[in-house]
């Protein structure tokens, strides 16, 4: 490699290494770990595989001799899905086949180490967040219990936490779905910007997105098993992880439909964005975006022409 090439890709091993220390301090930063997929992207794109490999392979290998597995986990799914779409934007594949080959990747890459850590490691990682739940609500409660509250306010907030813990608990695939599909869409979007400069194939505007009217049917069969089978707990567990995939998808729809029509009437990017963010804090609103984002997939509301 050329002297640029390593100083830019030392730059961005620093920036990975950092970023877990300071998930020590400051937890939530693990979640920015997702986005690993970027660098790889950009280092696949401007050099090549070969060095977008490397890249990864060292700050897995920091991550294995510092025992760091809960950082582990997002670092080497998302890595392996910023190579495979930093090799196909390389190659001029369509941003489409890139992101969905990306989101392959993320997703049998996080099955296997998931594997791989109980196989090798002897640390059911599903298992042990699924234990430290219980101990969580406790916790919580003891923290509301501290400040006075009653007895009758803790036993309601005990049974709605643990209703968000059976919840958590019963939607551990869908959210094995929404990582890898984070890191190839969100992440794709955010290689677009960094190579915004660069003759890369790009996603369609985010307005345009749009589901095949057919998923209605499938969304409609997919609820009709979650009721009829409710008393089988595999059946049951599957229908509604592919039911919560299907309503997260039809949201986007739903906020793809709000943003096209905001653009066609002339609404300035900024107010679009508050609009958007302001939805995001009002809990109902999600319900009502959903909800336009199936019956667009079903009527495509798009081809309403605009008045005058």
């Amino acid at each position: 490699m050329k002297t640029s090439n390593i100083i830019e890709w030392l730059l961005y091993l620093f920036a990975g290494m950092a970023v877990v220390f300071l998930s020590y301090y400051v937890p939530l930063l693990l979640f920015f770990l997702i986005f690993f997929s970027v660098p790889c992207a950009v280092l696949g794109y401007r050099y090549s595989v070969i060095e977008a490999v490397s890249f990864l392979a060292a700050m897995v290998v920091f991550l294995l001799l510092t025992g760091d597995l809960a950082s582990l986990m997002p670092v080497l799914p998302s890595g392996l899905c910023g190579v495979v779409m930093g090799h196909m934007i390389k190659q001029k594949k369509p941003a489409s086949d890139a992101v969905k080959n990306g989101f392959v990747a993320a997703l049998l890459s996080l099955i296997g180490t998931l594997w791989l850590s109980t196989s090798l490691f002897r640390v059911n990682i599903i298992q042990e967040f699924v234990n430290s739940l219980p101990k969580m609500v406790d916790s919580s409660l003891a923290m509301y219990k501290s400040i006075g509250m009653g007895e009758q306010e803790l036993n309601v907030m005990k049974s709605a936490l643990n209703q968000v813990v059976y919840f958590i608990e019963t939607s551990i695939p869908f959210d094995i779905l929404i990582y890898a599909a984070l890191s190839s869409i969100a992440g794709y979007l955010i290689v677009e910007f960094v190579l915004r400069k660069s003759d890369i194939n790009r996603l369609k505007p985010f307005s345009l997105w749009k589901l095949p009217g057919s998923v209605t049917t499938v969304l409609a069969l997919v609820y009709l098993i979650e009721v009829a089978f409710s008393s089988n707990h595999v059946i049951y567990l599957i229908s509604f992880n592919m039911l919560l995939a299907l309503v997260a998808a039809f949201t986007v729809e739903g906020y793809s439909l709000l943003v096209y029509f905001m653009k066609r009437n002339g609404i300035r990017a900024w107010l679009q964005a508050f609009v958007i963010i302001l939805s995001l804090l009002i809990p109902v609103s999600s319900f009502l975006i959903a909800g336009a984002g199936i019956l667009d997939a079903a009527f495509d509301f798009r081809h309403i022409k605009k008045r005058g």
